[in-house]
């Protein structure tokens, strides 16, 4: 198993389970490698596979959410293109954000800088957009808190009912909760 596919099968036991909720037996058991094989590409344990899924993840929202808002076009088409790319990302909401699996509890000291780090960079270019758009500064900042507030909040909220179309409400009205 190469790297890149390791890090995704680490990706998704970690979103399902959180942090504290796997095991390096856990973690060979889904790869079908043995743990000095697992110990060979990550020496640093659980730790350092946990912040190989986030350097992932700080990649994939730089190139899906972050990069549709920096492209050209109208901001309410910038949005529509994040909302989508979102969407596909979780699966519809059918796919937990590992977010939340790694900032409960002692899990979150090591990850917390970078965590806030890649959401802070989401958060400011859905406000940029919102800025372009003629909102001021702090109601634009206000609104991108507001929206990922809500993308989070779909996502478990999702799952827990098991009625994705909330995740999908949500994404769709992204434009509207950060523009109007």
């Amino acid at each position: 198993m190469d790297k890149s596919a390791l890090v995704s099968e680490l990706l998704e036991l970690f979103r399902q389970h959180g942090y504290e909720g796997v095991s390096i037996g856990d973690v060979s058991k889904a790869t079908g490698l043995g743990k000095s094989s697992l110990y060979h590409h990550f020496p640093g344990g659980k730790e350092e596979m946990a912040l190989e899924v986030l350097g992932h993840i700080d990649m994939a929202v730089k190139q899906y959410f972050i990069a549709p808002l920096k492209a050209e076009g109208a901001p309410e088409a910038k949005l529509k293109a994040m909302a989508k790319t979102i969407e596909e990302f979780y699966e519809g909401g059918r796919k937990g954000c590992i977010v939340d699996g790694l900032t409960l509890g002692a899990a979150s000291a090591p990850f917390q800088e970078l965590i806030r780090n890649c959401l802070e960079a989401w958060i400011e270019a859905m406000a940029a957009v919102a800025k372009e758009h003629g909102v001021s500064e702090k109601l634009a900042r206000e609104r991108a808190e507001n929206a990922l507030i809500a993308i989070e909040g779909a996502l478990v909220v999702s799952r827990a009912l098991q009625n994705y179309q909330i995740f999908k409400r949500v994404t769709r009205n992204l434009p509207r909760l950060i523009l109007d």
